[in-house]
This record gives C-alpha cells, structure tokens and sequence, in this order.
C-alpha cells in the first residue's frame, strides 16, 4: 500500500517533468545534421522562423506563457544536441513589434534575447509582423529593428567560405517607394560583387511568388482544404517580378523563407526554396526548424520536429485519468481493509 501512495504523491511531478522538459530532449534528439557525400569542411546551420513572441495587445497570459515556454524548451534542446556554427531566423520573431512603441519594443527584445540565448552568431531576417507590411513599415520602425539585430534591407555575409544574402521581403514592392529603391540598390550592389561561380544561399521572409501550395507536401505542409487558395502576391509571397529580378540578380543555389507557417519545397525553374514552418505551438502543431550542412558546393537539409502540442495534451490528460482512478482505488482499499477490522 505505501508503495502505491509514494506513486499517487510523486507520479504528477514525475509527468510534469517529461511534459515540461524531458519531451524536448527525447523527441529533438532523433535528428541529427545531414551528410555531406564529397565534403569534409561544412558549415552547419540552424534555420527557423515565425516564433511571433506575443507583445501586450493580443493573447491571453497563459497562451503567452505556454508558447514561450515550448520555444524556450525547444531552443535549450536545439542547441544542446546540435550545437550549430550559426543560426538564422527568418523573420516575424515578435508578433505585435509593428505596433509596439519604443518601450514596449525594447521589453520585447530583452525577451527575445532570454528565450533565445546566442550560443552561435545570429543572423535575423525582418517580417511584417516586426515592422509591418510595406504600407505599414516606416523608417523609425525599420531603423529602430536594423540596429537591434545589426543588419540592414539587404546584407551579403560570407560564413566559412559559404555566401548568406538576406533580403527585406517587405522592401521588394517595388513602387518606387524611398525603401524599396535602397533595397534595390543594396541588392545590385551586392549582385555585382558576386564572383561569376559564386551562388549564394538567399534568405529572406516572404517566399518566392508560386500560385499557392498546391504542390506542397508532407505532413506539416497546408491543411488540404487551404492549399488551393491562391496567393496574394506582395502579401503572402513576393510578387513575380520581384521573384524573378532576384532569381536572375543574384543567382541563388537555394532559397530559404518562412511566412506562411508551414512548409513547402518548391522548384523555380531548377532552384529549389524551402518555406520552413514556424517554430511556435501557436500557429501550428507539429512545429520544427532546419538543420542545413553547408559546403561551396553542396548543401543537404533535414526537418527537425518538435514535440506535438496534442502529445503533450495527450499525456497529461491520460495521467490524470491514471491519478484519478488509482486514487480512488486506493481510497477504496483503505476503506475495505477498515471496514473488514471492524468486522
């Protein structure tokens, strides 16, 4: 019998613990960075995107709690079993940062270096829910972003002989607008101090122009009953003209973007993009992150997920019903054996 009361009293500490912390370790610990078939020297890189940290305005506290506390988890096993050489964040890490005054804006940005700690150089890429849309976003707001994160509307970084170029997705309007034009020429500059071998690896937030996800699959791509909607272009994707401009500019040999929340692998014209899903239970239930390996030549991707929200639901309302029905059995044990003394 004291056996069964030391498992009722230390059993809910037992599943809080794998729920809260273990799962994070269990799950993520299956991936592992990919192979590089004729490299020795690479270059390993952690992609994810859309972490949206709620702000002040939209949320409940115990959502903002529960979701920050999943990414926290995520990212401490992220690191822990992968430690990468770099990691990227593709965009909309705050959620409400279009909205949020200068206050407001640093308290999210202290929360963003506690949930994400730099154990390798970050490199983060802006969205529109960090600055809005292009009829939104304003110098104050971009300025104020640009210098947290030390980047600018385009960037070229040269990462152990691998070629990063980042873009501003919001910035590729292309109505002649103050921003665009220095996005633009930011970005011919950068083309024209390419060497003619060298491809570089395009990042940025939106994704490329493609019609919708129809042709996206895998478990975490579009639900089926919204893959068919078409996409908005300058709002959900980059419109074509855009999209074909830096494709022909810059010659990438891959394209990474996040936006949508979900993933996709999508070929331009022999140039493959990877939409990657985002990292937050809050936008999907299966979130996860790219483990990418690196050389001058080659590159290879692998999908980390995370633990689902639902198994960790699943788990805990099965040990609540085992808590419940082995109390009650216990009560009903003690109950019997005194009634029978009595006897």
């Amino acid at each position: 019998m004291n056996r069964y009361l030391l498992l009722v009293i230390f059993s809910p500490g037992l599943v809080f613990f794998y729920c809260e912390y273990l799962i994070y370790f269990f799950v993520q610990s299956s991936c592992d960075w990919p192979k590089l078939p004729q490299s020795n020297q690479s270059l390993r890189a952690l992609i994810l995107a859309d972490t949206h940290l709620l702000g002040p305005y939209r949320g409940h506290w115990f959502d903002k709690l529960r979701r920050e506390w999943q990414m926290s988890m995520s990212w401490l096993a992220a690191n822990t079993l992968h430690s990468p050489d770099v990691v990227f964040f593709l965009g909309d890490i705050f959620d409400e940062g279009k909205w949020a005054n200068q206050k407001q804006y640093e308290h999210y940005v202290e929360r963003f270096k506690q949930m994400f700690p730099a154990n390798s150089p970050h490199h983060v890429l802006v969205g529109n829910h960090d600055v809005g849309f292009h009829y939104m976003m304003d110098g104050i707001k971009l300025n104020r972003f640009y210098k947290t994160f030390n980047l600018s509307s385009s960037d070229v970084l040269r990462l152990g002989g691998i070629t990063f170029v980042t873009i501003n997705s919001m910035a590729m309007e292309g109505d002649g607008c103050s921003i665009c034009k220095e996005a633009e020429k930011r970005i011919n500059s950068i083309a024209s101090s390419l060497k003619d071998n060298e491809k570089p690896i395009l990042l940025q937030h939106f994704p490329l122009f493609r019609k919708s996800d129809a042709v996206c699959e895998g478990e975490d791509s579009m639900p089926d009953e919204e893959k068919h909607t078409e996409f908005r272009p300058k709002l959900d994707c980059l419109s074509r003209t855009s999209s074909i401009w830096l494709l022909k500019s810059l010659k990438p040999r891959v394209v990474f973007s996040g936006h949508t929340h979900h993933s996709c692998v999508y070929n331009h014209s022999g140039v493959t993009e990877f939409s990657v899903p985002s990292f937050s239970w809050r936008n999907r239930n299966n979130p996860s992150y790219f483990l990418v390996t690196i050389s001058p030549d080659e590159h290879a991707v692998f999908k980390c997920f995370m633990p689902q929200e639902s198994t960790v639901i699943r788990v805990y309302t099965i040990s609540l019903l085992v808590f419940i029905l082995t109390s009650l059995l216990l009560c009903y044990r003690r109950y019997r054996t005194g009634h029978i003394k009595m006897l």
